[in-house]
């Protein structure tokens, strides 16, 4: 059927369905807009007229944010999210059908948008507070944030981590390379040198010269949110089938940091290895997670023999990557919301940021020693123990 085939068709029945959503047919103009719209951004009539009436018990005046604006999404899925559990109707296909849908839009939507945020052009635009790790070649990998940034110098507090045994630092005249990750926006790199302190006060902190010439990393495709959850992690061995079936037994404790649909950043004992292919096994709310997929970088600290995984998960069921979503924008009805919250920030006033740092060159990091999350977990073997390779 041709799309002007379809048009004919869909018009009359829009027509109806208008007269039908509204108050005795007086907003049609503007429900025949929202449908039009809905179509236009790839949803089904039967779709349109659930969110039509998602959107009015919401609230929404104009119909039509529900196509563009993050917010509204946020509304319109927590109440979906609400109803289809009070009615125990979660698991049903057609609910998570549209679900999925919702979420693949508001993904797209809140990555167009922050696309469309102007990337940094200079070392001037960095804003106070910025994390930041510094690396000085033959030396080693150091962690700051910037406390000033004026006209002539960028500055930072006093630089921490360690270094090659017996060396000094003189700071000054040194050239260094410093990495960043700007929220909602990228990842960036800059070459820069110390410059003497002008005032002459010999305080505390770093001078750094400006620069223009940053690099920007790519985007990532997915929402990832900063966590602090309990999972259990198994390997698998070389010729076994990738599947994502329920472990019985359990496997090796590890904790998330942060989590996407498509990843994780996963704090476990020992030395992992990057290629090696795991599963994970969490809980969401009252959702079993399981991820498949594998190990894409390893930041490993000597000092606390602790690895940070950069994983990379396999395409997940629609239950599981809605659950995953629902965590991930926080989308929740607002009494959980704030109960969620309140674990949360409890969990977080303990445990430091996570931070990724560039590899040294031995393809371990020094990420120093200030990495203690496990310490509470019971004493774990080895990564390497477990591993198959």
């Amino acid at each position: 059927m041709t799309i002007v085939a379809l048009s004919l068709v869909a018009i009359p029945v829009l027509l109806i369905v208008a007269l039908m959503m509204t108050d005795k047919g007086t907003r049609v103009k503007e429900f025949f807009r929202f449908a039009m719209t809905g179509l236009d951004s790839g949803f089904s009539l039967p779709q349109i007229m659930m969110l039509g009436k998602i959107g009015k018990t919401a609230g929404l005046e104009d119909l039509t944010t529900l196509f563009w604006s993050v917010p509204a999404l946020d509304s319109c899925i927590s109440n979906i999210v609400q109803i289809t559990k009070s009615t125990g109707t979660e698991n049903e296909a057609s609910n998570q059908k549209i679900l999925t849908q919702l979420y693949d839009y508001r993904t797209k939507i809140e990555l167009e948008q922050s696309q469309k945020r102007h990337g940094l052009d200079s070392t001037r635009d960095i804003s106070v507070g910025q994390r930041v790790r510094i690396l000085l070649r033959g030396i080693g990998l150091f962690s700051s944030k910037v406390i000033r940034n004026g006209p002539r110098h960028l500055v930072l507090e006093y630089p921490m981590g360690t270094r090659v045994p017996g060396t000094s630092i003189e700071w000054v005249n040194k050239k260094i390379s410093v990495y960043f990750w700007r929220q909602d926006d990228a990842g960036y790199v800059f070459d820069t040198a110390v410059v003497p302190d002008p005032s002459g006060s010999n305080n505390a902190v770093l001078h750094l010269a400006h620069s223009y010439m940053l690099i920007r990393s790519q985007k990532r495709r997915s929402i990832r949110v900063k966590c602090s959850i309990y999972a259990q992690l198994y390997i698998f061995r070389p010729g076994d089938p990738i599947d994502s079936a329920l472990e019985p037994e359990p496997g090796m404790k590890c904790l998330l940091e942060d989590l996407s649909e498509d990843g994780a950043m996963i704090l476990i004992g020992g030395k992992a290895e990057k290629g090696m292919k795991i599963k994970l096994q969490f809980m969401l709310r009252d959702v079993l997670i399981v991820m498949c997929g594998s190990i894409k970088a390893v930041d490993f600290n000597r000092e606390t023999n602790q690895s940070r995984i950069h994983f990379e998960s396999n395409e997940l069921n629609p239950r599981m990557r809605n659950a995953v979503l629902t965590f991930v924008y926080n989308v929740l009805p607002q009494e959980e919301k704030e109960e969620l919250d309140a674990i949360r920030l409890s969990e977080e006033d303990g445990i430091l940021d996570a931070e990724s740092a560039e590899p040294d060159s031995s393809g371990t990091t020094a990420l120093g020693p200030d990495v203690d999350k496990l310490e509470n977990m019971p004493d774990l073997p080895d990564f390497a123990e477990r591993s198959p390779l």
